[in-house]
């Protein structure tokens, strides 16, 4: 396992910082995502309660015993399986009460407020306190991000299995495919989201999913893709063009690559994502496409496709050693067609990494 970061994060340190902060005696995680960062055990449905002295895990019939054979390799983690007549709930009440845990934290970024009266009613009179969690995997462990690299490292192969047949008469569908069975040769465990292959004028749209239309010569493609692997998101987009895509369409993607490699050179600790964001929209606006940028820059990726921070005019926090983002500025002209081009980027000790190792500039077959 390659080592990216010379200090590695202590997750039960950053809980334990979150109790005193918030004056809690424990933090109840219910989304799926937090309770894979903690556990590294992924379920559908079930809880996890974290304390100062235990972490359990309440799983019920369909995962419990695989969940207590990977739980023998998480420090600090108790699995239970619901056996009772009160089901999850009562368990953990019963649990709540026995660790003297009366202030409890829960995710008021993820919970419902109908989910939210049913804790309340079911676990009274313990006090539930909301806490914005949403910042809380926003740095990777160098186990996360192996993971992540490895995503795309399988998202490099399948563009590349991709460009090795693409030519005019497939449809995009079948491109699609292409990428898909990559995934799974390779050893993903799915795609991260659902594909897009946008070609001609439906390059225009930024989330254009694959559909039957037939590829035709002298057209961009834009691909957007990604998988999982181990947990872990990839994230990226390539635009290719088929024969000789026209003067004007050549142009944008200059742009666009542009721009994007100036954003990606400017990663570095400390500085904020709002600059990356305004370096790749500040240089598309200098060759007069701003209005066909309609988005932002990118966003976090790891356990979810889309996490904290977000690489927008909104979000003005410093990057930091082990924050995994995604650059990726695009034009889309209406009836003309589109670009975009998408890399995912560690923010290392001094600078940054690209995960994505796959070439970003325009290849014509």
């Amino acid at each position: 396992m390659k080592t990216y970061l010379n200090k590695e994060i202590d997750k039960t340190k950053i809980l334990l910082a979150k109790l005193t902060a918030n004056n809690l005696d424990g933090i109840l995680f219910y989304s799926p995502e937090n309770r894979f960062w903690l556990s590294e055990f992924m379920s559908s449905e079930g809880y996890l309660l974290f304390s100062k002295t235990q972490t359990t895990l309440f799983l019920d019939g369909r995962y419990i015993t695989d969940g207590q054979a990977k739980a023998k390799n998480v420090t600090n983690v108790a699995e239970m399986i619901t056996n009772n007549p009160g089901g999850f709930l009562q368990m953990l009440k019963e649990q709540l009460i026995a660790n003297n845990i009366n202030n409890l934290g829960f995710e008021s970024n993820f919970l419902t407020y109908q989910h939210y009266q049913v804790l309340q009613k079911q676990l009274a009179p313990i006090t539930l306190v909301p806490v914005d969690f949403s910042e809380l995997r926003a740095v990777k462990t160098n186990k996360e991000i192996n993971a992540l690299a490895q995503a795309c490292a399988i998202g490099d192969l399948a563009i590349e299995n991709v460009l090795k047949v693409i030519k005019p008469g497939m449809t995009e569908r079948e491109v699609e495919q292409v990428i898909i069975n990559t995934f799974i040769s390779a050893g993903a465990e799915k795609p991260s989201f659902d594909t897009i292959v946008a070609s001609g004028e439906r390059g225009a749209l930024p989330h254009g999913r694959a559909t039957e239309r037939v590829i035709q010569n002298n057209e961009l493609i834009t691909i957007d893709f990604g998988c999982i692997y181990n947990g872990f998101c990839s994230d990226t987009t390539r635009t290719i063009g088929v024969g000789q895509p026209s003067a004007k369409l050549q142009e944008i993607f200059q742009i666009v690559y542009e721009a994007q490699d100036a954003a990606i050179k400017a990663i570095k600790p400390g500085v904020l994502t709002s600059t990356i964001d305004q370096i790749a929209r500040d240089y598309i606006n200098s060759k007069g496409y701003g209005e066909y940028f309609t988005h932002s820059t990118g966003h976090g990726v790891g356990i979810e496709i889309h996490e904290f921070p977000r690489v927008s005019p909104f979000c003005q926090v410093p990057l930091e050693p082990g924050m995994i983002i995604t650059v990726e500025p695009g034009i889309y002209i209406p009836n003309l067609g589109g670009v975009r081009i998408e890399d995912d980027i560690l923010v290392t000790e001094t600078g940054y990494e690209l995960l994505t190792k796959s070439d970003r500039k325009l290849i014509l077959k």
